[in-house]
């Protein structure tokens, strides 16, 4: 059999979770040290005095043997089939597993009241609190700092005194010419004169200078748990700062945005306007000129003709693009979509643009093209092409002009690369050159023919196909367009 002293010391022992954890752990709660304390106690009995009781005085019982009601799972010396240890050890062990399972439980369940939070800080942090106390502000007495220099000469001598002030207010930020002394300076003289006449007569002689009121604990408990809710607003109207500051930057941008795409939209409708008078004039002044002069040779009538023709013909496709391009943008316009060959559309792009590749001598490689079929409508394929062709022309020298047509085809898509020897894309213009609004402000020295709306027009088409189209940055020979259809 075991004694009564060690059956004591299983008792005892259940005191020790509450008390060691919550040396480390700040969460635990009375209500969790309690409940542990009772169910590590009642295991304790099961386990060790009551199959002590009953083998004493119930004659027969087979509670040791077969546990309660023949459940042998919960034989108090076997408890969960654990055989292999003696009973006190036995009682000690699961009297502890239950211990401290409802102890951290009930803590994690069941959050202590203020007291309880800030007594286990105190606990925990105590280096951290230690600290606090000599800078605290909590107090409610009032005192002089003349008294309290006179208290200090007292015992330490003049010298001494104005030298430990001095560090004082020089740790502390604090004005030496100060009439009342705060907490912290009644803390320092006070610590100062322990060295000297020893702590009780410090805390005596300081006592005796000062007019104190005592604060109450909840007093100083409910400072602490405003202190924390100050901090936490703090954090939050930090990060709201932040969140307006990320806010008011992106603004910005899209402020800065949106004058870029209005000076680029003025100069668009500059353009446009430029654009569309210089046809007109032309138009008018033929017309002037054929009205009043009934003698005109027929040769210069003819050209004249020609000239209006001409100009009609581009104030026509201006106006078309316009409308194009408004129609594109705002998704009004319905493509026709059927199967269609890539390489019978690029031929056809290839003879439109036939008599302007002649007229400055540059050549058209399609030879690496393949022939696939895609659904797409023609009509408006066939206008990217010709103008991604048709700017190749516009770019290259005259002579030594190359322009190639190539496809590579992948797993999702088919890839039409068209490719100049021109002067390429200024780095600055990668960016913007798809924009309906923009134009290169350093094409030539002779700004080439045109309103800056055909690549804005081709990115419209391709992407109504669910395509895309772009420009190359690394090819450096020229200027490579890469349009890319889904398959």
């Amino acid at each position: 059999m075991f004694s009564i002293g060690l059956i004591a010391f299983v008792i005892i022992a259940q005191l020790a979770p509450a008390f060691f954890i919550g040396l480390f752990w700040n969460r635990g709660s009375a209500v969790a040290a309690k409940t542990g304390i009772i169910v590590g106690s009642l295991v304790t009995f099961y386990t060790l005095v009551l199959p002590f009781i009953t083998e004493v005085f119930v004659e027969g019982s087979s509670l040791i043997t077969n546990g309660p009601a023949g459940i042998a799972l919960l034989k108090p010396y076997e408890l969960f089939g654990i055989d292999f240890m003696p009973p006190v050890t036995h009682a000690f062990f699961w009297s502890m597993v239950f211990n401290i399972m409802f102890y951290l439980v009930f803590s994690v369940l069941q959050k202590g009241d203020y007291r309880e939070r800030n007594y286990a800080e105190l606990v925990v942090n105590a280096s951290s609190y230690g600290e606090l106390q000599e800078n605290a502000f909590v107090w409610r007495g009032e005192a002089y700092v003349s008294e309290i220099r006179k208290a200090l000469i007292r015992f330490l001598g003049e010298k001494r005194t104005a030298r430990a002030l001095n560090l004082f207010y020089r740790k502390y930020d604090i004005d030496p010419e100060e009439e009342k002394a705060d907490a912290r300076l009644v803390n320092f003289s006070e610590k100062l004169l322990t060295g000297s006449i020893g702590a009780a007569s410090a805390k005596l002689m300081i006592s005796s200078v000062v007019k104190e009121q005592p604060v109450s604990l909840p007093e100083v408990l409910k400072i602490l748990e405003e202190n924390k809710e100050t901090i936490t607003i703090n954090k939050q109207l930090q990060q709201q700062s932040h969140d307006l500051k990320r806010l008011s930057d992106r603004l910005k941008n899209a402020n800065q945005a949106l004058v870029e795409k209005d000076r680029q939209k003025d100069e668009f409708l500059d353009t446009v306007a430029h654009e569309l008078k210089t046809p007109t004039a032309s138009i008018r002044a033929a017309s002037e000129i054929l009205f009043e002069d009934d003698d005109m040779p027929i040769e210069l009538k003819k050209k004249f003709l020609d000239n209006i023709v001409n100009d009609s013909d581009r104030l026509a496709a201006l106006i078309t693009n316009i409308l194009d391009l408004e129609k594109l943008s705002n998704g009004r316009e319905v493509m026709d979509k059927k199967q269609y060959s890539l390489k019978e559309t690029l031929r056809k792009a290839v003879d439109g643009v036939y008599q302007l590749a002649l007229k400055k001598q540059v050549r058209i490689d399609v030879k690496e093209t393949d022939d696939i079929n895609l659904f797409y409508d023609e009509d408006r394929i066939l206008q990217v092409f010709t103008n991604l062709l048709s700017n190749s022309i516009k770019f290259v020298s005259i002579n030594d002009g190359f322009i190639k047509v190539k496809t590579q085809i992948t797993d999702e898509s088919v890839l039409m690369i068209f490719e100049d020897n021109g002067k390429g894309v200024p780095q600055e213009d990668m960016g913007f050159i798809f924009d309906k609004f923009y134009q290169s402000n350093n094409q030539n020295v002779k700004k080439p023919m045109g309103s800056g709306m055909g690549l804005a027009i081709s990115r419209h088409i391709i992407e109504s196909h669910n395509g895309s189209i772009v420009i190359d940055p690394n090819f450096k020979e020229g200027a490579r367009f890469i349009v890319e259809f889904k398959k």
